[in-house]
Parts: C-alpha cells; sequence; structure tokens
C-alpha cells in the first residue's frame, strides 16, 4: 500500500507526470501571502485554498491535474459540487496562483498556464518572488505588476492590492 508520506506531489499534464518542486521559505512566505489577500478580499465570495489537486480536464483521454499553490473557488461552484467532490474539483479554480521555484521548467509553467485559461480559470497568477512580480494571465493576455504597481482587475472588482503586500515577509 502506497502512502502519502512516501510520495513526492506529482501533477499530470496530458498523463505525463511532473514532480511538484519542494517549497522553500521564500515561497511559503509568498504564498501566505496571497492566502491572507485573496480570503480577505474575496472570503464572503468563495473559498481560498492552498495546494488544493484540481481535476481540470483531459485531452485525447488523458488525465490533467494540477496543484496550484494557491486556488480560489468562487462561491456558486464550489457549493454546486457534491461535498465529496469538493476533496478535488473537478475543474480548474478562478483564480489559480503559481509561485516559482528554482530550477522549475519554463515551458512547462507557459504550458500550465495555457490550460488553466482553456479549462475555465478566469485569471492565473504567475508569481516570480526573485523580481517580485506578478504575471498576469487571463483570457485578454498578459500584465505584470511589480512592488511599486497596484493589482486590479475590471472583471473581478473586489481584487485590489498593492503587489508590494505579498513580498513583504520576504528580505528586503
Amino acid at each position: 500500500m502506497r502512502t502519502l508520506i512516501d510520495q513526492p506531489e506529482v501533477e499530470y499534464l496530458d498523463g505525463h507526470p511532473y514532480p511538484k518542486m519542494s517549497p522553500k521559505a521564500t515561497h511559503a512566505f509568498v504564498q501566505g501571502a496571497f492566502i491572507r489577500v485573496l480570503h480577505s478580499l474575496g472570503g464572503a465570495l468563495g473559498k481560498t485554498l492552498p495546494e488544493l489537486r484540481c481535476h481540470i480536464g483531459a485531452v485525447d483521454d488523458t488525465k490533467t491535474e494540477f496543484v496550484p499553490d494557491v486556488a480560489f473557488i468562487l462561491n456558486e461552484r464550489w457549493y454546486a459540487l457534491p461535498a465529496d467532490r469538493r476533496e478535488e474539483p473537478p475543474f480548474a479554480p478562478d483564480i489559480a496562483v503559481e509561485i516559482r521555484s528554482p530550477g522549475e521548467k519554463a515551458r512547462y509553467r507557459e504550458h500550465k498556464i495555457a490550460r488553466y485559461l482553456a479549462t475555465g480559470a478566469q485569471l492565473v497568477l504567475d508569481v516570480d518572488p526573485r523580481s517580485r512580480a506578478i504575471y498576469v494571465y487571463d483570457d485578454q493576455g498578459m500584465r505584470v505588476c511589480r512592488t511599486h504597481d497596484r493589482f486590479e482587475d475590471a472583471r473581478l472588482s473586489w481584487l485590489a492590492f498593492d503587489v508590494a503586500r505579498v513580498f513583504e515577509d520576504l528580505e528586503p
């Protein structure tokens, strides 16, 4: 019998396994900040969940499962699921936050972002702690927000915050 302790976290894209990078302190600080931001701004509208496995659909009957660093799912989608399906939702989150890790493959990240958007995510936030930038992807394309910027999104008017807030726990 397989134990969860013995197995690394694995994501799947079109049936191919991709081990998740082992998170470090920088990753944890930024992840925690995003959890606080999304929960404080959108807590009445949806669920903010770290490391939630999402079965986001398949191409040619091959599985695709991602574990975003932070997922935000609107209440109407969350509560439309039976309780047992909420453990691993069968769709992409409305907002997926992916925090870059050293050694992560850019090509995989690009495919992952495209798949999130193709399967229902409204926003994908690709966060680079090294440059303290958030690469924001939606159906309109990509834009970059840096620490001196204020993040705002016209479709999600509730989601507005100073970008510096997600990097405030990092070393100066």
